[in-house]
């Protein structure tokens, strides 16, 4: 059953089209990933080969020194192409970094095939890759101009939508109420990392982190800090449920959505220990395997230092 719309005027009409654009482009795509673990055979790519790669795609985000839109474009077109493929798990790797590579160029971003390659322990070749990068664009219409709508769009809008209800109620700012734009890209990369939270629309995942930001804002603040607030996050509050029924998502998913995002950040503020991590392996010349033989054995015992 879909939500009833309120009898007044939306917030903000012109952002509110926009929005509307949005959700018009997202229902051309299926976005659930719970559907790629039906009718799997062995060998298949799984849910959890899917986090570990998109753990590999962060890795790499980082190691490029790149922006979040990056990544999170990179995570979109390998869960698109995961749900419209059939991917076996030893090509994983190389469409992971393929992914990596397109998202790049599509944010006019460059990075060198041979590191990206070399860094990922790959044992694909750079045609490899570049065949991989191919069939992604072929596959998901890159080539013809598609706009490929992603919870990063959505949230930008959001935010922009937002601040400007708080300047209509005299409001200094979104950002002084939790909602730092940093902050909430780190915390859309951890809970993209997650499957069940990524197979979830991108419209509710972006509205129940927001919402989310604003619960963890009331939990910290100083109880007088958080009473002179209130009139301000009521509004904010109440544009979020407004923004739920434009996009008429369902409470019951908007819960649930919200349920895995507070457990995900909850794991990572308690800097749990990660199933997922790139090892990274010292490759040496064989003149420096040479050269190097000799103090391979060596080795020398320091000396003991007392307490005082």
């Amino acid at each position: 059953m879909t939500p009833n719309r309120r009898d007044r005027d939306w917030p903000v009409p012109d952002a509110i089209h926009q929005i509307k654009i949005a959700l018009i482009h997202e229902n051309e795509a299926n976005t659930n990933l719970l559907a790629m673990s039906r009718n799997q055979t062995l060998g298949e790519v799984t849910l959890a080969d899917r986090d570990g790669a998109v753990h590999l795609l962060r890795f790499l985000k980082f190691w490029f020194n790149l922006p979040s839109s990056v990544f999170i474009t990179a995570a979109n077109l390998l869960d698109r192409f995961l749900i419209k493929m059939k991917v076996q798990q030893r090509y994983l790797t190389c469409l992971v970094i393929s992914c990596m590579n397109v998202a790049s160029h599509l944010h006019h971003y460059n990075i060198d095939p041979k590191i990206l390659v070399s860094i990922s322990q790959s044992k694909c070749s750079i045609k490899d890759m570049d065949r991989m990068c191919e069939i992604i664009k072929q596959k998901l219409d890159l080539q013809n101009g598609k706009v490929l709508i992603n919870v990063l769009d959505y949230l930008n809008q959001f935010l922009d939508l937002l601040e400007t209800v708080a300047h209509q109620f005299h409001i200094k700012s979104v950002s002084s109420l939790g909602l730092e734009k940093e902050e909430l890209l780190c915390h859309l990369e951890v809970i993209m990392c997650d499957s069940q939270c990524a197979s979830a629309k991108p419209a509710v995942i972006a509205l129940a982190l927001i919402q989310n930001e604003f619960e963890r804002f009331m939990s910290c603040a100083i109880p007088d800090t958080l009473s002179y607030h209130s009139y301000e996050l009521l509004q904010l509050f109440t544009t979020v449920v407004d923004l739920q029924l434009i996009c008429l998502i369902v409470p019951v998913e908007f819960t649930s959505c919200h349920k895995i995002i507070k457990d995900s950040l909850k794991s990572y503020d308690n800097h749990m220990k990660s199933l997922y991590r790139q090892n990274l392996l010292w490759r040496y010349s064989s003149r420096s395997l040479y050269t190097t033989r000799s103090a391979w054995k060596y080795y020398k015992t320091l000396n003991t230092i007392s307490e005082e």
